[in-house]
């Protein structure tokens, strides 16, 4: 069997151990049921197998948590450039980064502001696959991976909170405390976000523009 790639582990298996772990502590008696003692970090224990298996899960609530936080920020950062609603890059590099988008794709008519979200995302991917093929790409791939790893940790201490407060509802120091690393979790995600979307427009900048046409 293939080994987890640090993607995984920071995206699934961490969470997925947190939440497994969160469970065993706040509901003894889950032992029975989830071998948690039985997660190794060397190989595929069936502790890794179940952690893995529950980031995944966590991760549709990871997904409910991301849409509506970057709802409140007008969109996530790698929009910003398109609407301008927070300022991501310097005024110049912004319009450095709309010249080199209208090269790379051959359309100097192309109007960022005009674009709409859905294509903006299809060309962002399009930027990043330039970054990466030009092997440029670690730094943004390592904030994406911690991203990923927050996102998680916020999906699995909110279901810690709604399993602390179902199982030990007097138990309000541990509910605030929860609740206090939901919050964390949450800002440690949308500073991660913000610099990935940074480095992904800076990376591109630092592209020639045969780059630019030849990955993208």
């Amino acid at each position: 069997m293939r080994q987890f790639d640090l993607h995984e582990f920071l995206g699934y298996i961490a969470p997925g151990m947190l939440l497994l772990v969160g469970i065993r502590c706040i509901w003894p008696d889950a032992e029975k049921v989830l071998p948690v003692s039985s997660i190794t970090f060397g190989g595929f224990g069936i502790g890794v197998v179940l952690a893995y298996a529950a980031g995944q899960l966590l991760q549709t609530l990871g997904n409910g948590i991301e849409k509506a936080w970057w709802g409140l920020w007008s969109g996530m950062p790698t929009d910003w450039l398109r609407t301008g609603k927070h300022e991501l890059v310097a005024p110049e590099q912004s319009v450095r980064v709309e010249a080199k988008i209208k090269r790379m794709l051959a359309n100097e008519s192309f109007d960022i502001s005009g674009i709409s979200a859905k294509h903006w995302y299809s060309i962002i991917r399009q930027v990043y696959a330039a970054v990466a093929g030009a092997g440029r790409g670690t730094r943004i791939d390592v904030f994406n991976g911690h991203y990923g790893l927050c996102r998680g940790m916020a999906a699995s201490l909110l279901v810690l909170v709604v399993c602390n407060l179902v199982t030990n509802l007097p138990a309000w120091k541990i509910h605030i405390l929860l609740i206090i690393l939901v919050g964390l979790s949450v800002f440690r995600m949308h500073q991660f976000g913000v610099r990935y979307g940074r480095e992904v427009f800076v990376q591109f900048l630092e592209l020639s523009d045969r780059q630019d046409r030849r990955d993208g």
